[in-house]
């Protein structure tokens, strides 16, 4: 009989780290960089994060102040004569021509229609659906405001949690719980961090310039940013408080964290997320062994940890320069986005308030929301169905309804959407994830299904 073969523990490297500077100053380097970012992300002082106080106060009211609607105004106009002049004036290389070199005539033509939007509303003429406070009031006036102040300061802070060593160290000691439950790997804890203390789209922003390094494939970079996006806290009290439950901010949001993640862990192993590829950027595949490592918690993994974040530190740029880069990338990335989320937005929103067509839709599925006990069923199940459009529609539609179990099951349902055109959907194209716009919107119509019948036991629970 042969003696039964005991398979050995994998034992992680944890070898003294070859560095280029002397130990001291990489692990100041690291330990400046990633106790700024944490301060400015994580640490609130007087009751408010840094990082809100520097993008809202600081850079969005003072700095840009009275420019921030002629700003947005302008962001397509700029990208229509940029796209105009590199494809049919300039006729040699330069800065602009690479810049709109993958653009296509989609994109003119949501150049066009951004810019047309803008204007209308700016000016507040032309067709209504345009300047209309319900869509370009929505989009213009009140989303986008902060869309052009969160990118460009994401921009310049990010680099802090993701270029000095933090995303190792951290990989390192939460790989053996994220790997087995999410299919992910540890250090993606962050990017929803990122979410939660900032805004979804600084967590997609995060995720996007990660994959783009090679930390995620293509599979884990669409799931994170479409599972771990997660709504901010600031943004989600004021949903809470709008629909008239702010008694019961702590419990609603823990539950909203809860059956979120519960979700994630469901949506990751199946369809259309489990269909993608484990390749990385530069197309080489993540190998099942890849996928086996340090799944086991021991002190030589977060040796092994810290040591690749003093290399990371070792190797990365210097703080100031690295900073100033990010905060262009974050004015391009702004400037690329801002047009495409007037367009798409405005018109989703317009098929929301001036047509029929939502509550069309939403006959055949009221008998379901219905028989699972819902007050109100026919607003909620139109409320849940433009959810996917706008996350702040949803509570608009509900917020009068007499029924807190009605207030509270549509916004559970439409905060674990987590994915709404206007604020996540676009960014996950826009930003460099290679995730098709149907796949996105599959994941939503999964989502959704998942999430009802969960909600509505919750419901049952504390309001009914």
């Amino acid at each position: 009989m042969k003696e039964a073969v005991i398979p050995k523990p994998v034992v992680v490297p944890c070898d003294d780290p070859v560095l280029k500077n002397p130990y001291w100053k990489c692990l100041l380097k690291f330990l400046l960089a990633s106790g700024l970012g944490i301060t400015i992300f994580f640490v609130p002082i007087k009751g408010r994060l840094l990082f809100e106080v520097i993008y809202k106060d600081f850079f969005l009211n003072m700095v840009l102040g009275n420019m921030v609607q002629p700003l947005i105004t302008l962001c397509p106009v700029i990208m229509l004569s940029g796209y105009i002049y590199s494809n049919h004036i300039c006729r040699g290389d330069n800065a602009v021509k690479r810049f709109f070199e993958e653009d296509t005539k989609f994109h003119f033509v949501l150049y066009l229609l951004g810019s047309i939007f803008a204007i209308m509303y700016y000016f507040q003429f032309g067709w209504e659906f345009a300047y209309s406070e319900k869509t370009g009031g929505v989009m213009i006036g009140e989303t986008l405001n902060f869309t052009i102040s969160i990118v460009p300061v994401a921009g310049a802070v990010l680099p802090l949690l993701a270029g000095y060593g933090l995303l190792e160290a951290i990989g390192a000691f939460l790989e053996p719980f994220m790997r087995p439950v999410f299919k992910v790997p540890g250090k993606s804890a962050l990017d929803t961090i990122a979410s939660i203390v900032g805004a979804a789209v600084v967590g997609i922003m995060f995720t996007a310039s990660l994959y783009k390094e090679k930390h995620y494939t293509v599979k884990e970079a669409f799931f994170i940013s479409s599972s771990f996006s997660l709504n901010s806290v600031g943004y989600c009290a004021f949903l809470i408080g709008y629909v008239g439950l702010l008694d019961d901010f702590g419990l609603i949001f823990l539950l909203y964290c809860i059956v979120t993640y519960a979700v994630a862990a469901i949506v990751c192993r199946i369809p259309p997320i489990s269909k993608y590829p484990d390749i990385y950027s530069d197309g080489s595949v993540q190998t099942t062994e890849m996928r086996k490592e340090n799944l086991h918690l021991n002190p030589a993994q977060i040796k092994k940890g810290f040591n690749d974040a003093l290399v990371k530190a070792d190797n990365a740029p210097g703080l100031l320069p690295e900073m100033a880069r990010g905060f262009m990338d974050g004015c391009l990335i702004t400037l690329r986005v801002i047009p495409m989320v007037i367009t798409i937005g405005i018109l989703g929103l317009a098929v929301s308030e001036f047509t029929p067509i939502i509550k069309l839709l939403s006959i055949p599925f009221t008998p379901f929301i219905s028989m699972l006990g819902i007050p109100d069923a026919s607003i909620a199940t139109q409320a849940i169905l433009v959810g996917g459009i706008d996350l702040f529609l949803p509570s608009i539609l509900v917020s009068g309804s007499q029924y807190a179990a009605t207030r509270f099951f549509v916004l559970m349902v439409s905060l674990v959407q987590v994915l709404y055109i206007t604020e996540t959907m676009l960014p996950i194209i826009f930003f460099g994830i290679p995730a098709k716009l149907k796949d996105i919107l599959s994941l939503w119509v999964v989502r959704t299904l998942v999430a009802i019948p969960v909600v509505a036991v919750l419901t049952h629970i504390l309001y009914l």
